[in-house]
C-alpha cells in the first residue's frame, strides 16, 4: 500500500493534472451512450463489458464514478484517463411530413452523422488503511443532433447540443474488513444549445391571411428565418454507495447518484428575412433577447456483481435503474414577454438496463474482455421527437488490457450499439408534423491507460 507521506506528496500532483485537462474535457462532451441523454461509459475497461459489473468490480480508479466505496479495494495511488470515439450512423425515412397549413414538407432527410471523442479522468489515493480519497472528471449526460438546415423537419429542430461536465470528489471509509461504504458532491455544468427554423411564410398566412402574404414575399416553406438558443447553469447533486465483499472471489456493489435540476439561463438570437421585419418591429416578438430554461438529469440507481470462478474467469452482472420519470418536459421562456414561451412535453418513464459480461485473464499480463447489455429508451412513441430519436438499444462489447510490470496498465475496446427503429409522428404549433422513422447504430473505440504510484 502506499505510505500516507508519500500520497501527500502525490496528491497535489494528481489533481493539479486533473484541473489541468478540464478544458479539453468540456470541449469534447457531447454524445450520449445509454438510454435518453445519459452517459454511463466512463472508461474502456467498462466499455469493454458494455458497463457489466462495474458497479461491483473496483479494478481501478474508475470506480470513482460506478462506485466509490470500491476506493478501499485499490492499495496504490491511481490515476486513469480514458477517451472513447464514438461513430454514430443514423438515418431518416420521411412518412408525410408537413408545414402548419398541411402542405407537404419539401427538403432533406439527411441526418449529419459525426465524429466525436469523449474523454474522462479519475484520480484515487489511500489516506490510510480505512480511509481513501478520489476525484473524478467526467460527461454524466451530453447529446448532439444536427440535420441540413433545410431538412423536413426544421420547423421543430435543426440541431441540438447538450454539454455536461462534472467534477466528482469522493471519500469512502473501510467499516470492516468485508464492507465498505462511499458518497461524494456532483457539481456539473450544463450547456444547451439549440436552432430551429420558423416558417414566417406560414405565419404570415396563418396570422394575416393568405390575401397580401405572396404579394410581401411570405410564401409557405419560402421565407425561413431561424431560432438560436443558448443556455447555461451549474448544480450540485450527491452519490451514495456501499461495496460488501465477502472473499476476494465475491464482490456485491451498491450506487445511488441523485437527480439533479439544472436552471440554466442565456440568450435567444431571431434569425428574420428581410420580408417579414414588420413583424419583429420594436415591441413584437422575435426579437433578440435573454432566454432561460430548465432541465432534469435523472437519479440512477445500480446493483452489481463481480464473481470469480476460478482463477482465470471473473463473471460480471449489472442492474441499472435511471429514473427518467422526472423528465416532463423541456421548456424555453424569453425575456422579451411578447415572445411565446416554448414548452414541450416529454413524460418520459424510468428505465431498466442488464449488463453481462467476463474477464478471461490468458496470462499475468493480458486479459480479455466481452460483455452484453440491453437497454431500454424512456421515450414513450407519441412523445418521440428528432432533438432525440431514442429507442431500446442492444449493445455487444469486446476489449483487451495490458499490464506493463506493476505501474502502468491499458485497455482497448470496441463496442457495437443497435437501436430499434424508432417511429415519430410528432405535431408542435409552430413547427408542423414530422413524421418518419429512424434507423440508428453506433461504433465506438475505447482507449485506457492507468498509472499506479
Amino acid at each position: 500500500m502506499t505510505s500516507p507521506r508519500k500520497v501527500t506528496r502525490l496528491l497535489p500532483r494528481i489533481f493539479e493534472l486533473v484541473a489541468s485537462l478540464v478544458g479539453s474535457i468540456v470541449l469534447a462532451c457531447h454524445p450520449c451512450s445509454a438510454s435518453g441523454f445519459l452517459n454511463d461509459i466512463q472508461s474502456a475497461n467498462s466499455a469493454s463489458v458494455s458497463t457489466a459489473g462495474q458497479t461491483a468490480i473496483a479494478e481501478d480508479a474508475g470506480t470513482v464514478y460506478y462506485n466509490p466505496a470500491g476506493m478501499t479495494l485499490l492499495d496504490h495511488a491511481q490515476l486513469v484517463a480514458a477517451a472513447g470515439i464514438i461513430f454514430p450512423s443514423g438515418t431518416f425515412t420521411n412518412g408525410g411530413s408537413s408545414d402548419i397549413l398541411g402542405n407537404p414538407m419539401g427538403g432533406s432527410t439527411t441526418v449529419k452523422n459525426q465524429v466525436f471523442p469523449l474523454p474522462s479522468l479519475f484520480a484515487t489515493a489511500p489516506i490510510s488503511d480505512r480511509l481513501h480519497v478520489g476525484l473524478g472528471l467526467f460527461v454524466p449526460f451530453g447529446q448532439i443532433f444536427k440535420y441540413d438546415e433545410d431538412w423536413v423537419g426544421r420547423y421543430q429542430v435543426q440541431r441540438i447540443s447538450l454539454k455536461t461536465i462534472e467534477i466528482d470528489p469522493t471519500i469512502a471509509y473501510r467499516v470492516s474488513k468485508v464492507f465498505s461504504v462511499g458518497g461524494g458532491i456532483d457539481v456539473q455544468y450544463a450547456h444547451l444549445s439549440r436552432a430551429n427554423a420558423i416558417d414566417f411564410g406560414s405565419l404570415c398566412f396563418v396570422v394575416i391571411g393568405p390575401g397580401p402574404c405572396p404579394g410581401l414575399g411570405l410564401l409557405p416553406q419560402g421565407a425561413d428565418g431561424r431560432l438560436v438558443a443558448d443556455v447555461d447553469g451549474w448544480a450540485v447533486g450527491y452519490n451514495l454507495s456501499a461495496l460488501y465483499h465477502p472473499s476476494d472471489a465475491t464482490h456485491v456493489g451498491f450506487n445511488y447518484r441523485s437527480a439533479v435540476s439544472h436552471p440554466m439561463s442565456g440568450s435567444a438570437s431571431f434569425d428574420v428575412p428581410v420580408a417579414a421585419a414588420p413583424l419583429s418591429a420594436v415591441g413584437l416578438p422575435f426579437q433578440n433577447t435573454g432566454a432561460h430554461s430548465s432541465l432534469a438529469f435523472p437519479a440512477v440507481v445500480a446493483l452489481g456483481l463481480s464473481q470469480k470462478i476460478d482463477e482465470r474467469l471473473t463473471m460480471l452482472f449489472d442492474v441499472d435503474w435511471t429514473l427518467w420519470s422526472r423528465v416532463k418536459g423541456l421548456s424555453l421562456t424569453f425575456s422579451n414577454p411578447q415572445q411565446p414561451s416554448i414548452n414541450q412535453p416529454l413524460n418520459w418513464h424510468d428505465t431498466v438496463k442488464i449488463a453481462i459480461g467476463g474477464i478471461y485473464r490468458v496470462t499475468d499480463d493480458v486479459d480479455l474482455r466481452a460483455g452484453l447489455s440491453y437497454d431500454q429508451s424512456p421515450i414513450p412513441d407519441q412523445y418521440r421527437t428528432a432533438d432525440l430519436p431514442d429507442s431500446d438499444r442492444m449493445m455487444v462489447s469486446v476489449g483487451v488490457a495490458y499490464r506493463i510490470g506493476h505501474c502502468i496498465s491499458t485497455t482497448v475496446s470496441y463496442s457495437y450499439g443497435h437501436y430499434a427503429a424508432a417511429g415519430m409522428n410528432l405535431t408542435t404549433s409552430t413547427g408542423g408534423t414530422v413524421t418518419g422513422t429512424f434507423h440508428r447504430s453506433s461504433n465506438a473505440i475505447g482507449l485506457q491507460a492507468g498509472v499506479y504510484f
